[in-house]
């Protein structure tokens, strides 16, 4: 863009043009308006003139009458020649009807014949008819006069009317019907005027000369302070703008229309700035992205030679500018045969190829273009830019990751226990591996589609769902229904990612029927062999409610042999009191029937508290027998979790009655111990925790690891099968809890139960 020019002439400046052309507007108006008032004042001293000369012409007129009533011609003459002698007063003259100069204050006039076109006759005699009454204005005339200084003269001239003394008196020959008899023409000099009139004139031009001189000064003045300068600012800022300075603010100079523009430009100059920095900023990125993108950019003209490339490219092939493109990277001597950069010569548009060359070292590489056209303002192509990006590795990775996927395929169609990968919002199956079709009896593509739920019976939909609903991890002994109809039991684990750009869950389902119902006879022949070890305590427990009734029974016999009827009173508290033992002799009956009857496997949300007191009821006798003492820090409004109350009871059974065989070992060597048991439940982490502790001898040392093992026992031989604390851990574990021992020497062991809370979530 043309730089603006530094200097401006002075004929060129606003400050010179708008004082020129106001200087001449000023002069020509005070002309017009200084002409105009001379002309006025001209007007109005020739209509003064007028008037003195008319009153002047009619003096003469009285002056005079005497004179011509009497026809007196001398005193006549010397009136005329008196007056005409009067400042001012160029020439008197009378004139008859017929032109002749009858009286005249210069002599030498007197008897001259007039011309009647004359200006002193024209006026009466237009058209050769005299007129008898005329205005002054039309009496009147002015003209200059030759030789005399070449001032001008007012004429007027006053018809002189006949009288009745005139045409009746004997001295007089005017017949009566003649109106006028002559004419007497006064010339009044204008001198005085036209030299007042020349230097109003010269006053007027000196004043108005003045006024423009000073108005232009002032004009000159503002303009140079108001408005020359502040453009001059403004053309200043314009250039610095122009060369690229746009830190510098454009301050406004005034508060009128010009700060304003001096205004717009300092916000117009702070658009350019951020504008500037914005394209330079763009341009310095797409430079740098030209120059750091991970792949070869080059431009190319329409003979396949390179007119630019990136540092990368650079690098990797040396500075190639000039050459083919085809002999600089791609190891060819002629154009490929699939060339993007000639598709897009051709059509204008965006191609993309992939193409195979050979690297430096020999190997062959792989490239994918894409071309783009550089077109010129006139939307001309001249040259086409391509990025080929090398694929070599993405190429390699994908048959390393089709390997890997046929490797995973193989793993996951012959893992031995059922996958399922589903949606985590909507449970649909989006894979699954042939062993899930073979175990649920579908074929695969009838699968693949199914919800999750559907291989669920209803009744534990609402189970599988909030375990799915809160990440859960590991859920046991979970119902599941094959395609027959037939239910089995699973223990899921599931964890959680995306899987074609979905939230994804991979579900494993290990089939746990067989594992469950060896376990559920394991569990029932530790159940008869608790039942026979609580037999004692049972009996005892039995023998207290009958006493009390055989007791009531013997307290009526007596009455009725003695002959005596019982009270009212009495009858109803035996009643009320045997009714009490028996209800609980029947508690105590259905307990152990509930206990030792074989349950089927399900899980529901429970509180922890329940199985252990229920445990207490059944062996608290019994300890009590055994002279041990069970305190209980159970916390109230545990949250619940999901667990089975029989399953439980028998984990507790296990673990009291492990701590009643270690408190008796002990007494065995301390004689007068008094057993304690200690059983407690609370919250913790997320988690609900159960302890159970005893002051017996402890685990022996190299034991612990060793406890949850099936058929190992600490105890003598024929005492204990080993596999109370394994069907324990089977259990808590299947319940997705944890157990663990802590080992206290000579203070005995406490057993840590930690279980997950079960959250309730909507089907």
């Amino acid at each position: 863009m043309p730089s603006p020019p530094r200097h401006i002439k002075l004929t060129h400046r606003l400050a010179f043009k708008l004082t020129v052309w106001v200087g001449l507007g000023l002069v020509l108006l005070t002309t017009a308006m200084a002409f105009w008032a001379v002309r006025q004042q001209e007007r109005q001293s020739i209509e003064k003139m007028l008037q003195t000369g008319n009153w002047f012409s009619d003096t003469v007129k009285r002056a005079t009458r005497y004179d011509m009533l009497k026809d007196q011609r001398q005193s006549l003459h010397h009136v005329i020649e008196a007056m005409g002698r009067q400042p001012g007063v160029e020439v008197i003259r009378v004139f008859n009807k017929k032109g002749r100069i009858m009286f005249s204050s210069r002599s030498g006039e007197i008897g001259k014949l007039v011309d009647l076109d004359s200006e002193a006759c024209y006026a009466c005699h237009f058209k050769d008819r005299p007129l008898e009454r005329l205005a002054v204005t039309e009496r009147s005339r002015i003209f200059s006069l030759a030789g005399k200084g070449g001032h001008r003269v007012l004429g007027v001239i006053n018809p002189i009317y006949t009288e009745p003394a005139c045409y009746r008196d004997p001295c007089h020959v005017h017949p009566p019907e003649q109106k006028v008899l002559g004419v007497l023409d006064v010339a009044l000099s204008l001198r005085g005027v036209d030299q007042e009139v020349a230097a109003t004139t010269r006053q007027v031009t000196l004043y108005a000369a003045v006024l423009a001189a000073i108005i232009c000064a002032v004009v000159a003045t503002f303009t140079f302070l108001f408005v020359n300068r502040p453009l001059t600012s403004l053309l200043g800022a314009t250039r610095r703008i122009t060369a690229g300075d746009y830190d510098q603010p454009i301050t406004p100079q005034t508060d009128d229309e010009i700060g304003a523009v001096a205004a717009a430009f300092d916000l117009m100059r702070q658009g350019i700035k951020e504008k500037t920095e914005d394209l330079e900023h763009g341009r310095r990125q797409y430079q740098r992205l030209f120059e750091e993108v991970p792949c070869y950019i080059t431009v190319q003209d329409a003979d396949f030679k390179l007119l630019a490339h990136n540092k990368r490219f650079e690098r990797d092939f040396g500075p190639s500018v000039g050459r083919h493109c085809y002999l600089a990277y791609k190891g060819r001597d002629s154009r490929c045969p699939n060339c993007a950069v000639a598709k897009s010569f051709a059509d204008g548009l965006v191609h993309s190829a992939e193409e195979k060359v050979v690297g430096a070292d020999g190997s062959p590489r792989y490239f994918l273009n894409l071309t783009s056209p550089i077109t010129d303002k006139k939307g001309d192509i001249v040259a086409v830019m391509e990025m080929a990006t090398d694929i070599t590795d993405v190429l390699r990775l994908e048959e390393e990751l089709k390997r890997s996927e046929e490797k995973y395929r193989l793993f996951f169609n012959n893992d031995p226990n059922p996958i399922f990968v589903f949606d985590a919002q909507s449970l649909e199956i989006l894979d699954a591996n042939d062993r899930a079709a073979s175990e649920y009896g579908y074929p695969l593509r009838e699968l693949v589609g199914r919800s999750f739920l559907d291989l669920t019976p209803a009744a534990d939909r609402l189970q599988v769902r909030n375990f799915i609903a809160l990440k859960g991890a590991f859920l046991s002994t979970v119902r599941q229904v094959r395609a027959h109809g037939e239910v089995f039991f699973v223990n899921l684990r599931a964890s959680y990612g995306e899987h074609m750009g979905r939230r994804a869950v991979i579900a494993t389902a290990a089939d746990v029927t067989e594992r469950l119902k060896t376990e559920q006879q394991l569990i029932q022949a530790a159940k008869m062999a608790t039942l026979g070890e609580m037999s004692a305590g049972v009996a005892h427990e039995l023998n207290q409610p009958l006493s009390v009734i055989a007791t009531g029974s013997s307290f009526l016999s007596k009455l009725v042999s003695r002959g005596q009827a019982p009270t009212p009173e009495e009858l109803l508290q035996v009643a009320k009191e045997m009714s009490q033992q028996v209800e609980r002799a029947r508690r105590i009956i259905t307990h152990l029937r509930e206990f030792g009857r074989k349950h089927e496997v399900s899980a529901e949300s429970i509180s922890i508290n329940e199985p252990i007191q229920g445990v207490l009821g059944l062996l608290g006798q019994q300890l009590r027998v055994h002279d041990i003492r069970v305190e209980t820090a159970l916390e109230p409004n545990l949250p619940p979790i999901l667990g089975e109350v029989n399953r439980l009871e028998q984990v507790f059974i296990n673990l009291i009655m492990n701590a009643r065989d270690a408190i008796e070992e002990r007494r065995a060597t301390q004689p007068g111990l008094e057993g304690l048991i200690k059983i407690a439940s609370f919250a913790q982490d997320g988690r609900v925790v159960v302890t159970v502790a005893d002051n017996g001898g402890g685990i022996p040392a190299g034991s612990q690891d060793r406890i949850f093992e099936p058929f190992f026992t600490t105890k003598e031989v024929g005492k204990g099968t080993g596999l109370g604390l394994s069907i324990s851990y089977g259990i808590v574990r299947d319940l997705g809890g944890s157990i663990r021992v802590e080992n206290r020497p000579d203070q005995g062991a406490v057993f840590y139960l930690s279980f997950p809370m079960h959250r309730e979530a909507s089907a």
